[in-house]
């Protein structure tokens, strides 16, 4: 039975938007044979659950054969606590979730059949998230940087996965060249376009004479990659514009370079819808025509949704770590449970963990 674990008290409107969540994915997650461990303090949450609109949750905490339950977590990282706060709480939601996923995670790889991987989702403090993340899980053997992976909404039905986008401002040819391969073998869960993905390193423009030294370097270290043509295509470097064309399904770049592209399309999103209202309020004949696209907005409002996609993989940790976003409401913390439960299904970390090895150097896997 595939288990996911939530941060109840992970992100800006945190219990409530959570606990919600929860209650929203409860039934889902039952019809997949999935069971669901709420991480937080119990003791403060009670109150909350008592309440209405959450009482199928304590009903279900109340039912042995629910599938629900509860891991107390004292201490909480709040968004302005430094990474430093780890060491201080120990019972705070993240480390308790984070550790409770390595050790399933390692369970399972020292060959107990009763126990299989199980995967933390976290709308909380990212820094946080990944700091107890490395210090729980540690890193998959060959990857130096763990990545967060998004996948942004394209003209291709896959979408392009997107990483770093924020997890490392600062990085090595190397980090590029492993963001590759776990982009690729990600970029392949529930993939519906036939063939390979397409892999380039974002650059200021296609030919190999571009880029800077980061780019150059991380170009010819993916392309001596032995077995990399097994997993994707990779033609160089990708522009800015062939993102969003769906020209090409996985890119690869810093976390600084990545986070800025992130925050860009989350502002272009809203800014569009704005400039559309404010046009129609301004021209009555515009305002019937944008009555009658509703419909089509209305989808491409909800393809711009971060509540779509819920959550971010952490890549190259040892265990399953989803990174939500910190204003996550239950509609997104709800499409980030059935992300998890899909990634745990289709066992993506297992299958990065194969594929590093394959493709890393020797002196990489020490």
């Amino acid at each position: 039975m595939a288990r996911l674990i939530l941060d109840v008290m992970g992100g800006d409107k945190a219990p409530h938007s959570i606990l919600q969540g929860a209650v929203l994915a409860l039934e889902d997650l039952k019809k997949r044979g999935a069971s669901l461990v709420l991480v937080g303090p119990r003791d403060s949450c009670d109150r909350i659950l008592k309440s209405r609109r959450f009482l199928p949750l304590l009903r279900a905490l109340e039912n042995p054969r629910s599938g629900l339950t509860w891991a107390d977590a004292p201490d909480t990282i709040d968004m302005h606590d430094s990474i430093k706060s780890l060491r201080q709480k120990p019972g705070a939601s993240i480390n308790v979730g984070c550790r409770m996923a390595a050790e399933s995670w390692k369970k399972w790889k020292a060959g107990e059949t009763d126990v299989s991987p199980a995967a933390f989702i976290s709308a909380g403090h990212s820094g946080a998230m990944m700091a107890s993340a490395l210090i729980h899980m540690g890193r998959l053997k060959g990857v130096e940087r763990p990545g967060i992976a998004v996948t942004l909404p394209t003209l291709s039905p896959d979408g392009c996965v997107v990483l770093d986008v924020g997890a490392n401002v600062d990085c090595k040819p190397e980090h590029l060249r492993d963001f590759a391969v776990m982009g690729a073998l990600y970029a392949q869960v529930d993939r519906k376009s036939p063939g390979l993905p397409k892999v380039g390193i974002l650059s200021n423009g296609e030919e190999r004479s571009k880029g800077n030294e980061l780019t150059r370097a991380a170009l010819t270290l993916i392309d001596q990659l032995p077995q990399f043509h097994k997993i994707a295509r990779f033609d160089g470097y990708a522009e800015g514009k062939e993102i969003f064309k769906g020209v090409v399904d996985v890119v690869v770049t810093d976390g600084f370079v990545g986070n800025v592209v992130l925050k860009s399309v989350e502002g272009l999103g809203s800014a569009v819808v704005q400039i559309l209202k404010e046009g129609a309020r301004k021209n009555p004949i515009a305002s019937v025509g944008l009555i009658l696209a509703a419909p089509i907005f209305r989808g491409l409002k909800k393809r711009l949704d971060y509540a779509e996609y819920g959550a971010a993989p952490l890549l190259g940790v040892a265990g399953y770590a989803f990174i939500c976003h910190g204003r996550s409401n239950p509609k997104a913390i709800r499409s980030a449970l059935l992300r998890a439960h899909v990634a745990l299904e289709k066992q993506v970390v297992e299958g990065l963990e194969s594929a590093l090895l394959e493709n890393l150097p020797q002196e990489s896997r020490s």
